[in-house]
């Protein structure tokens, strides 16, 4: 490989630095982060087998290891030479995260499985929170990949644990669309009617997501389409807010709900639309009977928001 070629030309050149500490840019990247990066495992191997084997969890500015930028980009080979030359596999960078956490956060096929298995396989803490509460568990159910969900749950994932505003993966794969994490989580039982703090349940989410299908599946799986948030806002006022037709007219012509239903400030979709300038929305929910004339507990009419 050519790019090896010229870093041992550079070694045998300036044989006393260390060179698996120097500063590569103003992030703190050393030589050792950017090959980790890019998956070099036979310039790691060689950094560290002839270097500073210290270096191996060195620290840029975000407090990233080597092992954090190669998990994160599902760089397996690169992970495999790094916890060979002793990688702290639990290492904590910025905002509390694991190389694990970060190896579920950019799905890459095959390699991303491999990279998860490795790290799960040497000790990886598979329930770790980081500072906002989220956990593998969390960050997998935002990307989708229900096979290696199915991993981490073989290593001993909590299925229940909530970030720190109460949201329960249920939450965030509905809010995504993920209906394969969406099914593995209702068929463990998980609550389909958890609020978080905001009062939210997961088919709010699967609606602010514009997810028709998650939507049917959480209905199948005995969700709750009456319950209102803390705003009390229901599917409607949500789906209006967002300016969803496809979800108002779902909610309307399959679940049957009230298009001038008023929460507890007196704003209906119509109110709701308007305030979050869907037009389009607007004009739809008023083809469907939306009442133009309706003043909300301020005396405003739904135009007047525009």
């Amino acid at each position: 490989m050519v790019k090896k070629r010229v870093l041992e030309d550079l070694f045998e050149k300036y044989p006393k630095f260390h060179w698996s500490q120097v500063y590569y840019d103003k992030t703190g990247d050393t030589v050792l982060h950017c090959v980790s990066r890019l998956g070099f495992a036979d310039i790691i191997e060689y950094l560290l087998s002839n270097f500073t084997p210290k270096a191996v969890d060195c620290r840029n500015k975000d407090d990233k290891t080597a092992l954090h930028e190669a998990a994160q980009f599902s760089q397996y080979e690169a992970c495999k030479k790094l916890i060979k030359h002793g990688a702290d596999i639990n290492a904590i960078k910025r905002a509390d995260w694991t190389p694990l956490m970060l190896a579920c956060t950019k799905i890459n096929g095959e390699n991303s499985f491999k990279t998860v298995e490795l790290l799960l396989r040497n000790g990886a803490i598979v329930n770790y929170k980081n500072k906002d509460g989220w956990t593998a568990l969390h960050l997998i159910s935002r990307e989708g990949d229900a096979t290696i969900l199915n991993l981490l749950i073989s290593y001993g994932l909590d299925i229940k644990v909530k970030t720190k505003n109460g949201r329960t993966a249920l939450h965030i794969a509905a809010l995504h669309g993920n209906i394969s994490i969406v099914k593995v989580l209702l068929n463990l039982d998980l609550n389909v009617n958890e609020k978080d703090s905001c009062g939210n349940v997961p088919i709010h989410e699967a609606v602010l997501g514009n997810n028709i299908d998650v939507c049917k599946l959480l209905i199948e799986s005995n969700a709750n389409i009456f319950i209102r948030n803390n705003s009390d806002y229901s599917l409607i006022h949500l789906a209006a807010s967002e300016g969803h037709i496809g979800i108002i007219e779902f909610i309307l012509n399959e679940l049957k709900c009230e298009v001038n239903e008023t929460n507890k400030n007196g704003l209906n979709a119509l109110h709701c639309a308007a305030r979050k300038g869907q037009k389009d929305a607007y004009q739809f929910l008023v083809k469907n009977g939306g009442n133009i004339n309706v003043k909300d507990n301020f005396g405003r009419l739904p135009f007047d928001y525009f």
